[in-house]
């Protein structure tokens, strides 16, 4: 059961937090972003190892697992609703640079094809 409180608590902890990044994400606050970015993926591992272990109970109820794999399943929108605004706000500002700059999206990047700074 205990393994069981601890993943509950963490999907919690880990939706509030998604929250929080997407709230600095509309105010632009990259460096609240930034500084979520540990403690996001220090959830997202101890929830990983979690129901890892949780898996491996054969007396789980399945209406728990249900409700549990739901609040994961909320996380996982959030993170993509998060994810959609962070690349919209990266578009606009690639869209920006290339107008300043007059370069095309190809010219722009920082990186070549190789991964190599240009």
């Amino acid at each position: 059961m205990e393994q069981l409180n601890l993943v509950s608590t963490t999907s919690s902890q880990l939706s509030d937090l998604l929250d929080r990044e997407f709230a600095a994400l509309e105010a632009k606050s990259f460096e609240e972003v930034e500084e979520l970015q540990n403690t996001k993926f220090s959830l997202m591992q101890d929830l990983q190892s979690g129901w890892d272990l949780l898996k491996q109970d054969d007396q789980l109820d399945q209406q728990i697992i249900d409700e549990l794999t739901q609040k994961l399943e909320i996380c996982k929108e959030q993170h993509l609703r998060n994810s959609l605004l962070l690349n919209k706000q990266m578009e606009i500002t690639r869209n920006l640079l290339n107008a300043i700059t007059q370069k095309t999206s190809a010219n722009a990047s920082v990186y070549d094809k190789l991964g190599k700074m240009t």
